[in-house]
């Protein structure tokens, strides 16, 4: 595998858009992780769907500072395993909330526990958010 481009793809999502990054001809981002690298896909049906063009570009930034282009994880970053993060509004933005709807959520307990507690609010990973949006439906 040898990573030729970093392009955001926008697609119709159900009800709003989606992002799609595209790592080369026919390969598209599916998932990562630090141990086995970048994992890609060639149809573009199965690739990773983010919510936002932010978020998007902040995932292009995260892969080409972790990972090579093979797709490896650089010798440098081998022990720093920094995911992608969120906080309040960004986790309202990824599930089309607001922050008192997540505030409420919080409350009753009903909402991932943040990996956490900064004094400018609570954090998590951007995986622990997409796989909570993703149980809901």
């Amino acid at each position: 595998m040898k990573i030729t481009e970093y392009t955001i793809v926008e697609q119709k999502g159900v009800g709003k858009k989606v992002y799609i990054i595209k790592l080369g001809e026919n390969m598209f981002f599916r998932d990562d992780d630090p141990d086995t690298g970048i994992k890609v896909v060639d149809d573009i049906g199965w690739a990773k769907r983010i919510t936002s063009e932010k978020f998007a570009l902040e995932m292009i930034g995260y892969l080409q500072n972790f990972y090579d282009d093979e797709g490896n994880i650089r010798p440098e970053n081998r022990f720093e395993k920094i995911p992608p993060l969120v906080g309040l509004a960004e986790a309202a933005e990824m599930l089309g909330w607001d922050k008192r709807q997540i505030s409420t959520y919080i409350n009753r307990g009903k909402f991932p526990e943040p990996i956490q507690r900064l004094a400018s609010g609570p954090i998590w990973t951007y995986k622990q958010i997409e796989d909570y949006r993703d149980a809901r439906k």
